[in-house]
């Protein structure tokens, strides 16, 4: 009978004790902040197809527009123009569109758009319409827990992952050496990852890839 040997959250959680030689409970207690520690440093470290996302939807009329959940950081943002054009609404800063557009109650065809906090983005002109648009973005994936035991990462990047906890577990642990091995292996399976991205997303003559 085959074994099945796809990494889950339950597997994960169980071979970091082993991996760290760890088997209290003061170090078994923190292995699921471990695990969302890992996930984050990958989402911040890694710009991989895995983790692009798209929504669409239609501006809102205020020129304020949520970001989708576990948005991260912005490919790009199109809208459709009433002839059927494919435009797109171009990244400035907050207080470039403020400048750029001082009057929200004023209507036009977007040009711009920002971060206007946290939690939303800013749109300028104020759209005149409630034009389709389309968002593609870096997200962070569903994080893995006792009920999602498995997402791109673990399907994808399983050593990445790993060592990513392992190195925030030797972090938490102060242990210095392994720190410096877990980094290393860490470093070396997120350099395949993204080499290997280079190269799906390439021909002979373009890389098309963010740096």
């Amino acid at each position: 009978m085959a074994t099945d040997t796809n990494l889950t959250y339950e597997k994960l959680t169980l071979a970091l004790p082993s991996y760290m030689e760890r088997e209290d409970s003061a170090f078994t207690v923190e292995i699921p902040m471990f695990v969302n520690l890992a996930e984050n440093r990958i989402a911040t470290d890694m710009k991989q197809q895995g983790f692009q996302s798209t929504v669409s939807g239609t501006l809102p009329l205020n020129g304020v527009m949520a970001k989708p959940s576990w948005w991260r950081e912005t490919i790009s943002l199109t809208y459709m123009s009433t002839d059927g054009q494919v435009l797109p609404i171009q990244l400035r800063n907050y207080q470039y569109c403020r400048n750029y557009w001082p009057s929200p109650a004023l209507k036009d065809d977007p040009q711009f758009y920002a971060d206007y906090n946290i939690s939303n983005f800013l749109i300028v002109p104020t759209p005149v319409a409630e034009y389709a648009f389309e968002l593609m973005y870096f997200a962070r994936l569903q994080p893995l827990s006792t009920e999602h035991q498995s997402n791109w990462l673990t399907e994808n990047a399983p050593q990445a992952l790993l060592y990513a906890c392992l190195l925030e577990a030797a972090i938490w642990a102060k242990a210095a050496d392994k720190q410096g091995n877990f980094q290393g292996l860490y470093d070396a399976a997120r350099g395949a990852i993204q080499t290997e991205n280079i190269e799906r997303l390439s021909d002979r003559a373009t890389v098309v890839t963010r740096p």
